[in-house]
């Protein structure tokens, strides 16, 4: 059975493919050289450990890459999930709206506290994908 067609399904895709792509930038983005400006913070953060139980005590510069991967990872799934929904055969108009609209709501926050922080690559990709849900939520009925 072929699946229904949806008004603002597009603008949904684009943004899915777009959370991807951000996913794949920003695991690119770990490997690259560290910058020369930063060593003495980063050998600090290498020489720096936290104990935290379970025989475990990573360094801080451990935690950042653990953040860093995490959102790596939470792009990934987020596009996986989004993927199931946009091509799924039964998936009917309000689902689509419905999670539009939650990913219109996740990316605000996240572009929030890339704000606040005043990290611009996260920011800049948030910022470019957030209108794509946001015109699939409005177009979906």
């Amino acid at each position: 059975m072929p699946r229904t067609p949806i008004s603002g399904r597009g603008w949904f895709i684009t943004g899915t493919v777009l959370l991807a792509l951000t996913g794949v930038l920003h695991t690119i983005g770990q490997f690259t050289p560290e910058e020369p400006a930063l060593a003495a913070a980063l050998a600090a953060m290498r020489a720096s450990r936290l104990p935290m139980g379970l025989s475990m005590a990573p360094s801080l510069f451990d935690i950042f890459r653990d953040l860093a991967f995490t959102m790596t990872v939470t792009f990934f799934a987020i596009a996986a999930l989004d993927a199931v929904v946009a091509w799924h055969r039964d998936t009917t108009a309000a689902m689509l709206r419905a999670v539009a609209l939650v990913n219109v709501v996740w990316l605000a926050a996240f572009v929030g506290v890339c704000f606040v922080y005043a990290v611009p690559p996260p920011l800049i990709s948030g910022i470019v994908v957030w209108p794509f849900f946001l015109l699939a939520w409005l177009r979906a009925r």
